[in-house]
């Protein structure tokens, strides 16, 4: 009797559609960042590229079926001239005003630089389309340096790959992970995909063309397209935009407690006003957290979850670069979640100098007031570019960064900060027989790029690589395997590495050399995921090569290479890292040049 009375409120639980019910997480929430219980088999479609098949195969499915979904608009390859595969800006208005979320994608599919999202917004605004409010990440190359300025311009969320769920309480906002699907992914795979939008979890896919028709590697048929939204629509999966997250997402908690890819072995920070927010998703054996670069005063640290806001243990090294001193304590999070450490600051940042350095010399060995600088034999002491990082924008000194200087004698340098007293280095440079070097070789500071051009970049401090486009071919710059991974992590565990597509794009950097001969050595993959290829790579002097590797010669695992010993003769060369004919994307990293001895 018992049983037959509760029966039938059981029967209509069970026929409420499954979306309706939220199953508690097993993904821990510390610092409330899931605002509404995230339903079961909630799913996010995006689309990237304006291909035309969008407007005339996805969007009209996807109406019908009453699916939200994400529509990424870029204007590369052959967007102005191939309309018959790219949609035309009155088929993009049109999805924006049927009510899908139409998001950024870029001007020209770059990414790297605030520009090249600005320059989209142009373009949606001349068109009549709805200002975004969403981006994804061409090559889904992850640039967390310009997350503030996104924020600030309005957008919620990005989307990256990763090939997982999205779990909000754990994922930054503008790198929403998501399932690539193609005519290479089965059904039973992306079904398999589906089914992980559990318990707290969201399955975000991203497609392209339906089909593509000018990247078919990318390209997914479109029957198989219709058979996976039928199955979505036949187990009752809500399916929404990227845009419809923040129902269920606190974006802005999220961008201050969630650590986002950086060169930083623990985690992250996030700047806010006068709070530092530390998000620790790995806390180092000796318990310390330094923060290079941070050289304003920290007033207090303490975790973010403690009401009492009880002090954490703060030093400061000669230099201004803090460490806090993280406890035991139940408030350090186990596990992958990340540890929350909010840092109050005081004050402008202190006069000191970080790095000192003369591109393409080893980098200069910095002792309290003291600097020390080898530079090869060949080089002008007279007429010597020195470059320093302060740390702030606001710590400037005389001479100025950049600045042409005579060290034949050394040189004293003020550094003058918005308060306190001015700090003094003196600077010797001494010519040494090959004393050069390869001006960031493993392009780990790359994550503060802040444009890619056909000049030297003059920040990071001592970055000299050039970014050198040949037209519109292809595509060049620097990814981040942690945020995108397109490959394995190089051999000696560094993020950024700087990727090469297109038949004559190169990057190079100028270096004064000794008369003698060199060895140049270097770490390369091939891409993988849409490209199996590789394309053929050139080392140059000047433009002649030394060195090549063909195709089959580089992988899908990374492997070192290692040039022949060539001659050099003296004076400023132009070392280069270039492709030759051929379809594929290069991945490169650690290049590193060594001095042989003087020519026989």
């Amino acid at each position: 009797m018992t049983l037959s009375r509760h029966r039938p409120i059981l029967l209509a639980a069970l026929a409420l559609p499954s979306f309706a019910l939220a199953l508690p997480p097993d993904v821990p929430d510390p610092h409330g960042i899931v605002i509404k219980p995230i339903p079961e088999k909630l799913v996010v479609l995006t689309f990237d590229d304006s291909v035309a098949s969008h407007a005339t195969v996805a969007a009209p499915l996807l109406k019908k079926l009453g699916f939200g979904g994400s529509f990424f608009i870029c204007d590369f390859d052959s967007f102005k001239t191939r309309k018959d595969w790219y949609m035309s800006w009155d088929q993009i208005k049109s999805l924006d005003a049927g009510g899908f979320d139409v998001g950024n994608h870029t001007k020209g599919h770059g990414g790297a630089a605030m520009n090249d999202w600005l320059a989209m917004e142009v373009d949606f605004a001349s068109h009549g389309v709805s200002k975004p409010t969403t981006l994804c990440w061409p090559v889904y190359n992850v640039h967390p340096r310009l997350y503030p300025e996104l924020i600030g311009k309005g957008y919620t969320f990005g989307r990256g790959g990763h090939e997982r769920a999205y779990r909000p309480a754990f994922d930054h906002p503008f790198d929403v992970p998501s399932f690539t699907v193609h005519d290479r992914v089965s059904y039973e795979s992306f079904v398999n995909s589906a089914r992980q939008a559990t318990r707290g979890r969201i399955v975000v896919f991203t497609f392209h063309g339906v089909p593509e028709g000018e990247h078919p590697s990318v390209s997914l048929d479109p029957a198989g397209f219709a058979r996976m939204m039928r199955y979505l629509k036949d187990n009752q999966y809500q399916v929404i935009s990227l845009r419809d997250l923040a129902t269920y997402v606190d974006v802005e908690k999220a961008a201050k407690f969630l650590p986002h890819p950086s060169h930083l072995p623990w985690g992250g920070m996030t700047r806010d006003g006068n709070l530092l927010h530390v998000s620790v998703s790995k806390l180092p054996a000796g318990r310390e957290l330094a923060l290079p670069g941070m050289t304003t005063r920290i007033s207090r640290a303490y975790f973010a979850a403690d009401p009492d806001k009880r002090p954490l243990t703060l030093t400061r090294a000669d230099n201004g670069i803090q460490t806090i001193v993280v406890p035991d304590s139940p408030l350090v999070l186990a596990g992958e979640y990340p540890t929350a450490i909010v840092a109050e600051l005081q004050g402008g940042p202190v006069a000191t100098l970080l790095e000192f350095g003369i591109p393409g010399a080893p980098p200069g060995e910095i002792s309290g007031g003291e600097i020390r600088v080898k530079v090869p034999l060949a080089a002008d002491l007279a007429k010597l570019v020195a470059t320093y990082d302060t740390g702030s924008p606001r710590v400037a000194g005389q001479p100025a960064s950049g600045a042409v200087t005579d060290f034949t004698r050394p040189q004293s340098y003020a550094i003058t900060g918005p308060e306190g007293p001015v700090r003094s280095y003196r600077v010797t440079v001494t010519p040494t027989p090959g004393a050069i070097a390869v001006s960031n070789p493993d392009f780990e500071r790359f994550d503060v790029l802040e444009e890619q051009g056909a000049t030297p970049i003059p920040c990071p401090m001592g970055v000299a690589w050039s970014f050198n486009k040949k037209g519109s071919n292809g595509e060049i710059g620097i990814k981040d395997l942690v945020a995108s991974p397109s490959a394995p992590p190089p051999p000696n565990g560094s993020r950024h590495v700087v990727y090469l597509r297109g038949a004559g794009n190169s990057i190079s950097q100028r270096i004064v050399f000794d008369p003698g001969t060199y060895v140049i050595r270097f770490d390369a993959v091939k891409r993988n995921g849409y490209e199996k290829t590789a394309a053929p790579l050139k080392i140059t002097i000047d433009g002649v090569p030394v060195f090549a590797l063909e195709p089959s010669e580089i992988g899908e695992k990374w492997a070192s290479y290692r040039s022949p010993a060539f001659p050099v003769n003296a004076g400023p060369r132009e070392l280069a890292i270039a492709l030759g004919e051929g379809d594929g994307m290069d991945i490169i990293d650690n290049v590193v040049l060594e001095y042989c001895g003087a020519n026989p």
